[in-house]
């Protein structure tokens, strides 16, 4: 019995979509996802034991919705491609190599907003930078603020490049550059939803590519407040450069992420105590001396934790993340 031959499904007809988005450059219009179909975003999520439902949301994959692509469809559409339902496009590369989970904490929908850029505008780079700033913050006990982040960076796009970059202000470094050449992560995006579960995931921050972007220059000391000013201030002084990749590495290792900051930035941890004492005499008594115990509690610890690293009892190391490929 002679075989049938199967004659593939034609592709679909291409949209102009020159005449729907005319302030596009022919680079962003050919900027389109290969990760078209439902087994794309299955081979994403990968084994259930790696990821434990969380490859792309902090709490559950079930509370965002994770959509595949439509071939030959730019990233730079708008919700006129959703049937007016509104989304944004998000590199698989943030997801996967860089281990950023949804939805934005505000810190990121403010610097978003702030740059006038959306996500997958932004450089992988520069969410290396983003997520490294706010795990620094946090093992200081600094709530990460826009201002202090675009004191220490600047916004740029170099040459014809379609993607907004972060670049660490010259005298004021203090992260390094997660990777010197990011490679591979061009042509691969998803589209991203709100649902019931967390129907507030996509407000805050530009959803579709902004012809535009902000040009933010670097703030400088005076146009701060005077937390800021504090926090740029301690965070400068110890003239220390920390690792964005090793810190990403270690966000969920508390033991590492403790030796990697015992080791590599301790004058940091001192620092920090000017910035609670700052804190504390701008608010109030009863403010002022909670900040003060939390302080003596932080100092504690931190003595602990170089007093232990430097007797060899805890080891350096840096391993990767399971979400890291």
């Amino acid at each position: 019995m002679p075989r049938t031959k199967i004659t593939p499904n034609p592709p679909p007809p291409r949209v102009h979509y020159k005449a729907f988005y005319p302030w596009a450059p022919d680079e962003l219009l050919i900027e389109c996802t290969s990760l078209t179909t439902a087994e794309d975003v299955e081979n994403h999520l990968g084994e259930l034991r790696l990821y434990n439902f969380n490859a792309f949301c902090k709490t559950h994959d079930s509370h965002i919705s994770i959509r595949h692509g439509t071939p030959r469809e730019p990233v730079c559409v708008d919700d006129r491609s959703n049937g007016g339902k509104p989304f944004f496009f998000f590199y698989q590369a943030v997801f996967k190599r860089i281990g950023l989970r949804l939805p934005f904490t505000t810190f990121e929908r403010e610097l978003l907003t702030e740059v006038n850029v959306v996500p997958a505008q932004l450089h992988p780079n520069g969410w290396a930078f983003v997520r490294a700033f706010q795990i620094l913050c946090g093992y200081l006990g600094i709530p990460p603020s826009v201002d202090v982040f675009l004191h220490f960076f600047e916004v740029k796009k170099q040459g014809k490049s379609l993607w907004v970059s972060f670049f660490g202000v010259a005298g004021r470094i203090l992260l390094t550059l997660f990777q010197n050449s990011f490679k591979g992560w061009k042509g691969l995006f998803f589209r991203v939803c709100a649902n019931k579960r967390n129907p507030t995931a996509l407000d805050g921050f530009p959803l579709y590519w902004t012809e535009k972007p902000k040009p933010v220059k670097p703030k400088s000391l005076d146009e701060l407040s005077s937390p800021d000013r504090g926090v740029c201030e301690a965070l400068a002084g110890p003239k220390i450069v920390c690792s964005s990749s090793k810190l990403i590495a270690c966000e969920f290792n508390a033991r590492t992420l403790s030796s990697y900051f015992g080791r590599e930035t301790r004058p940091l941890l001192a620092f920090s105590l000017f910035i609670f004492f700052n804190r504390a005499f701008s608010d109030s008594r009863m403010q002022c001396l909670s900040a003060l115990i939390s302080t003596l509690v932080k100092v504690c610890k931190a003595y602990y934790r170089s007093v232990v690293s430097s007797s060899g009892c805890l080891k350096h190391q840096t391993p990767g993340l399971a979400i890291h490929t």
